[in-house]
Order: structure tokens, then sequence, then C-alpha cells
């Protein structure tokens, strides 16, 4: 009886060791717990490797990877993962989020925000909300970008302009670019007063917000193209395409606005953060000629539309748990230092944006921090890629001239409605 006791008790201990290395656990192993990290950014990797480099070697449980997939192919290789049930434990999340929520693809984070104390209130206010969907949290905010005004110094002081202040109007702007119009006119220097891009988020959606306006209603349900707001922001812009204060249309599509004003064929220019690297290692930077300036107030604000990466977490996982550990380094102090001192990314999390301003010496990037005061979160919802495209075609037939504001906002109102009605 005994001899049989001692059998059974050596058979239990034999299933319960087979049982623990069948389940990967950690512990019983002594093996980590593999995790892949997805991105889409090779200009990041570097940092970013140096990051999770650093988590492996601290942690006794994680093993963290990262994939690059080039920014091409990112979001057509995640679909495909996920529906097959192979993405990554942890990857980019951007202003698409909604479509991932609706495609049950993202794990909500809150319970593990809860149950270690996260302080959301430490991240941009604007950057979190963009990644609050539904009342849950589904990404822990990477970075943040903001726009603002970017001067040409060497161009004010040839005509004798002043520059921009801080707390400035859109009419003090108007003011501006005309007296810099009439003295290009008199040099026939080929330059031009302002400059922008024809992208949304650095040009246009700020203004909409800026009059007080709105691109989509906060619970995704409506289109703002139909508020007057809305469509006096694109009136204010064709307003300044005719008194030729802005580059013509043909010009600003044929070169983007940010490369016109690199090229010193303009004196300002609506620029996001992204382009602070560039700017300050352009030859204006490093002449000290590079000036900054939050937007300038039109009617409602000087709103400034904020976007910024996020990391979530792949709902189905293998290793939710160990998945969260490597989010909260990458988003937490160390993890946000080290992209910051690289200059990859301004951190979303404000006690480590001082560790971005040290990569700059020509350029004072407190602007880009600044017009944090008054952002929106960029407007998205689950059917963004799909009405983003007629905002793009009408807004350049608006600025093209070949339809009015009010037509053109009509036209978006009507498709992009429809899109979000059919849903």
């Amino acid at each position: 009886m005994k001899k049989r006791l001692i059998v059974i008790m050596m058979i239990a201990a034999l299933l319960l060791s087979l049982i623990g290395c069948a389940s990967g656990d950690s512990q019983a192993t002594g093996e980590k717990q593999k995790v892949v990290l997805g991105i889409w950014d090779e200009n990041q990797k570097e940092a970013l490797q140096i990051v999770v480099d650093q988590f492996n070697a601290q942690s006794e449980t994680v093993e963290a990877s990262i994939e690059l997939t080039p920014w091409s192919n990112y979001w057509t290789k995640l679909d495909a993962a996920a529906n097959a049930g192979e993405a990554p434990d942890v990857f980019w999340m951007n202003v698409y989020m909604p479509k991932y929520v609706a495609g049950n693809v993202l794990l909500p984070l809150d319970e593990y925000i809860k149950k270690d104390s996260l302080d959301m209130s430490a991240y941009v206010p604007a950057v979190k909300t963009m990644y609050n969907y539904e009342d849950q949290q589904w990404a822990i905010p990477k970075g943040m970008d903001s726009v603002v005004v970017v001067y040409n110094k060497a161009i004010f002081d040839k005509y004798d302009v002043a520059y921009p202040e801080e707390g400035w109007t859109w009419d003090e702007m108007k003011v501006i670019a005309a007296e810099l119009k009439e003295k290009m006119t008199a040099a026939d220097s080929g330059e031009y007063p302002i400059l922008m891009e024809l992208d949304a988020q650095p040009s246009h959606f700020n203004f909409i917000y800026q009059m007080g306006g709105e691109v989509i209603s906060s619970d995704y349900t409506k289109s703002g193209y139909n508020k007057p707001e809305t469509v006096a922001a694109y009136q204010n812009v064709v307003d300044l395409l005719d008194e030729e204060l802005l580059a013509p249309y043909t010009v600003l599509s044929e070169t983007k606005g940010t490369d016109l004003f690199l090229s010193q064929k303009g004196a300002i220019v609506f620029a996001g953060s992204w382009k602070a690297k560039v700017f300050e290692e352009s030859s204006i930077g490093t002449e000290g000629n590079i000036g900054m300036v939050t937007m300038p107030k039109q009617a409602d604000s000087n709103a400034t539309v904020i976007g910024g990466l996020g990391y979530s977490i792949y709902k189905n996982t293998e290793h939710p748990d160990a998945a969260w550990e490597l989010v909260k380094y990458l988003t937490g102090e160390e993890g946000n230092k080290i992209q910051a001192e690289h200059g990859i990314d301004i951190p979303a999390l404000t006690s480590a944006q001082h560790y971005y301003k040290s990569n700059f010496t020509k350029i004072d990037p407190q602007v880009y921090f600044d017009a944090v005061a008054s952002s929106v979160p960029f407007p998205a919802g689950p059917d963004l890629t799909v009405w983003f495209g007629p905002v793009n075609d009408n807004a350049a037939r608006i600025f093209a001239g070949e339809i009015s504001a009010e037509e053109g906002c009509n036209n978006i109102y009507v498709e992009m409605q429809k899109i979000i009605d059919e849903d």
C-alpha cells in the first residue's frame, strides 16, 4: 500500500511538471515569455531597440523583440495577421483606433491601468482622449505632435517687417502678409508671404476648430461639415488665396509648403512638430533664422489638432500580462527618456518632455508644448479611412477654385454622413 502511494505521488509530480512545461509558464521552465512589438518607422527602430534591450535586461519574465513593417504595408499586414490570429502582441496605433475597436482586435486596458494605478493624467490630455473610445482606454500614449507657425527671420528682416508675436490673431497675420506681399512684389522676388501643406492635419483641420466648427461630432455620429463655422474656415483660406497672401494652389500642389519654405520661397509656413529636426538641420536653422510661434487666433481659438501614436495590445495575444509589462515600460519614464533623447518623438508623458528639448539648439521646441494648451484630438471615428477621401478631394477642389467653400463643404457633409449612417 505504501509503495502504491509513493508511485501515485511520483506520477502526480511528473504530470504537474509536464503541465508547467506545456503551458509555457516562465517560472516553471525558467524561460521568458516572448512578445513582439510591431512598428512602422525605420527611423525610430534604433532608439526603440535600445529601449527594448533595456527592458529585456531588467525583466525576469518577459523578452521582447521588434517587428518592423513599412507604413505602406503596415495596416494591410496588421489586418491580415489579426484575422489569422497572428498579430504582434503589442503594436503601434494611431487615429485608426476606432476601426480596430469595432473589429474586436484590441484589448481594453482599463483593468490593467486600475490594477497598477497607472496615472493617466500624466499624459497629454488630447492624446489620452484620442485613445479613449466608448469609455474605455485602448492604447497608452507614446508621443504627440502639434502644429505651429514657422517663419524665416531673414525674409522678415530683409523687408523690415515685424516678426509675429505670441497671442497674434488671423487678422494680424493677414496684415503682416499684406505688408510682405507689397514689398515682395516690388522686389519681384518670386517669394510668397504664406505657405501651407495641403494635408488636413497641418492646415485646414486646425482652421475648422479655430473657427468653432468641427470635423465630426465627439461620438463620431455626425459630420460637422454642415456647420457655418466649418464653411467659414475654408472660406478664410480661399480669401488668402484670392488676396494672393497664400501661395497659389497650383504651386502648393506641385511642391510641399515646407519644401518651399526651406528653399526660402516663403516667409511663413504652418508646420507640424514632426518637421522639427528638418528645421533644426536646415540652412535657415543653422543660420539662426528660424522663428516659431503658436497659431494665430481666429473667431474661437488658436487650436491645433494634435495627434500622436499609442501602444495597443492585441486582444488574442497569448501573453497579455507580459504585453502589458512591455507597454508600461515603453510609455513610462525610462522608455520615454530614451526615445526623447534620440529626438524621435515628443513624449506624450509630460514629465519626460524636457529630454526632447535637449536635441535642439537652433530652434525652440517649447512652442510645440505651448500649442498643446489649445489642442484638440485629431478627429477620427470607425469610418475615418472611408470618409477621409471625400474630405481631401473636395478640399482640393475648394482650394483650386473649382467649387466654392459652401459647395465643397456641402459635398463633404452629404458623402461623409452617408458613410457614417451606413456603418
